[in-house]
């Protein structure tokens, strides 16, 4: 049965980029010194975080054929993108769906937290989990065209091993592994999967 959820609700509940990160810097604070152990740990995840967003809005840069691409578009694209703070895949991904923004006046870009309401997330689980970032993108009317997340697709063989192999590929080993393709691939590849979805429009 298709879930007809109105993604144009959800799109006037969502948050610009700036106000995203204005947000998880004030959980940050808000959470850092709490009695609650969970809101400590999510705490220390979000400063990480943010140093990950900070380096990737410095340092991403768009390629020639993506920037190409870009001027290419000739309709109006609404991204919405799933998220949290704490989620080190969205302190990835989410600065290059930026930058993606930031380099074409057609695209149009806002967040929304998975926890706020998880009616959203629920409609793109991933193996069924609530896994983000997802990244949707609309048409001018808020239908979606198609979605992408919670990483790139060069990425799926490394989490492949870690569900088969847990005891001997560890998720200290996953993690260390995700970190140095984002490190390496500086958003190249992020840029092409999405631009190649919403070419396809």
């Amino acid at each position: 049965m298709e879930n007809t959820i109105d993604l144009h609700y959800f799109w006037n509940q969502s948050v610009t980029y700036q106000e995203y990160k204005e947000l998880i810097t004030q959980q940050e604070e808000q959470d850092k010194n709490s009695e609650d152990e969970e809101k400590r740990k999510l705490a220390d995840y979000i400063h990480l975080n943010l140093s990950r967003i900070h380096r990737n809005d410095k340092t991403i840069k768009l390629d020639e054929a993506t920037v190409a691409g870009l001027k290419s578009i000739s309709k109006k694209i609404n991204i919405l993108v799933i998220s949290e703070g704490w989620c080190g895949d969205a302190a990835q991904s989410v600065p290059v769906v930026n930058k993606l923004a930031e380099s074409s006046d057609k695209i149009e870009l806002k967040i929304f937290f998975r926890d706020k309401d998880e009616r959203l997330i629920n409609k793109y689980l991933t193996r069924g989990g609530k896994a983000i970032p997802i990244v949707i993108i609309l048409d001018q009317d808020f239908k979606e065209i198609a979605h992408w997340g919670p990483r790139p697709k060069p990425l799926q063989p490394f989490l492949d091993k870690y569900k088969a192999q847990p005891e001997t590929y560890t998720h200290d080993d996953f993690a260390k592994d995700l970190q140095n393709f984002y490190n390496t691939d500086k958003g190249q590849t992020i840029s092409h999967e999405i631009l190649h979805l919403i070419q396809g429009v």
